[in-house]
């Protein structure tokens, strides 16, 4: 990690609050979820050609291919899931990201999870069980049963961008692209009068800065942020996404999900400060550094 600055843990905020728009924008365009998922993902791509430049046609092995698939699944699955369910219950569900990387990594790699990271397992489950209890309808049940399968689907990112053949900006625009080309026949099914002035605002920010410009704040500032603060600083995109819903649409969640909402956000806060405390006791103190450098 590069020195901590200021404007480090200000990009991790900013991109937070990027990503937790996500709920209400979707929520503002009456189109297919498949078609808001291309039109948000062609604009995202554009953004990241411009940024990423020449490090997009880097090594494309099978690790990258496998990465940029999970994320068109992860990018398609939420979308859907917003428009069948409360903001509140997609972004929840999907946060349960870290839960499924410790799965993952039992089951495909034999990482044996330790105490902490099984009481957490037992913990968030708790709160997702609450989620269903919120609304019984079957189109809130689908969509509650979408948002988990993308937070399987994220893990399957997250751990797939972190084996070292993995070229994570490639895999990142094979996702845009991806998502782009399987929702394209429904974006040109969409009627022409669907597409007035809020829809094509909503899908420009959408694609621009919620997902976008937020990747590329990340990027730089979890290079200058303490990966514990970069953690706690992004728990304002869960808390932010249903509370920007009920501000503009009055959309809110019952009371089970509320209750779901505080087990989960609760049981992610205390796996990432356990386990920043694990990074933090190997790492050397400054005294030590400074008398490794005497000597």
């Amino acid at each position: 990690m590069d020195k901590p600055s200021k404007t480090g843990p200000l990009a991790i905020l900013t991109a937070a609050l990027l990503w937790s728009t996500s709920g209400l924008l979707i929520k503002y365009v009456p189109w297919h979820p498949m078609a808001i998922a291309s039109g948000r993902s062609l604009l995202a791509a554009i953004v990241f050609i411009f940024y990423f430049r020449k490090r997009l046609l880097g090594r494309i092995n099978p690790m990258t291919w496998l990465s940029g698939l999970a994320l068109v699944l992860t990018q398609s699955l939420f979308v859907i899931a917003n428009k069948l369910t409360t903001a509140a219950n997609a972004i929840m569900l999907q946060y349960t990201t870290p839960i499924f990387i410790v799965i993952i990594g039992a089951v495909f790699f034999r990482i044996r999870p330790t105490r902490r990271e099984i009481l957490v397992l037992f913990w968030a489950m708790a709160g997702i069980v609450l989620f269903f209890f919120d609304d019984l309808n079957l189109g809130n049940q689908l969509g509650n049963g979408l948002a988990v399968i993308s937070g399987l689907t994220f893990a399957a990112v997250f751990v797939l961008n972190s084996r070292p053949e993995c070229n994570v900006p490639s895999a990142l625009f094979i996702g845009q692209i991806g998502t782009f080309l399987i929702g394209l026949p429904f974006l040109l099914l969409t009627e022409p009068s669907a597409m007035t002035a809020l829809p094509l605002l909503s899908i420009g920010l959408l694609g621009v800065f919620q997902l976008g410009v937020s990747y590329i704040l990340f990027q730089y500032g979890i290079r200058l942020t303490h990966p514990l603060h970069a953690s706690l600083l992004s728990m304002i995109e869960p808390i932010m996404n249903p509370v920007w819903v009920f501000l503009m649409l009055k959309e809110r969640p019952g009371m089970p999900a509320l209750l779901g909402a505080i087990v989960v956000i609760s049981a992610m806060l205390y796996l990432n400060v356990g386990k920043m405390k694990q990074v933090e006791a190997a790492l050397p103190t400054a005294k030590e550094t400074q008398s490794d450098q005497v000597d």
